[in-house]
């Protein structure tokens, strides 16, 4: 065997304008009332199974089973606001991005043919591909 495929990193990045700016704050601004949803919805659920815990007779230990619960309302609690507050430092982070700037948008596989006598650093080099508005307009590396 001469050749082989090597699976490869390749970050794809986006040249920050007006429309990237708008598009990428409208999409947090969605993830944001999707996170506020399930908050919503854990509330209304915890609330629900506190009441089904408290209806049941059959249920041993009561108390610890209802710290419990709680317990884990909280720490979903916590990480829904976690990711919340990533999510609003990222629209902070995006606002403030220069136009014309490139940002990092994210990083997907590639396959490259690797063969004997090859370099396998220059192959496995970085590799990115520069987007403007969702148009692949340069691609920066090895082949």
């Amino acid at each position: 065997m001469d050749t082989i495929k090597v699976k490869r990193p390749v970050a794809i990045k986006a040249i920050v304008t007006e429309k990237f700016k708008s598009e990428a704050s409208r999409e947090i601004q969605q993830a944001l009332q999707n996170f506020d949803l399930a908050l919503q919805q854990l509330e209304f659920q915890g609330k629900r199974a506190m009441t089904d815990l408290d209806k049941n007779p059959d249920v041993p230990n009561k108390e610890q089973a209802r710290q419990n619960l709680q317990m884990q309302i909280e720490q979903q609690r916590a990480q829904i606001n976690g990711q919340k507050a990533e999510l609003l430092q990222r629209l902070n982070m995006i606002a403030q991005l220069d136009l014309n700037s490139e940002f990092m948008q994210a990083t997907v596989d590639n396959y490259v043919d690797v063969k004997v006598g090859d370099n396998l650093y220059e192959k496995m080099s970085n590799t990115e591909v520069i987007v403007k508005d969702g148009i692949v307009v340069e691609i920066r590396g090895q082949e």
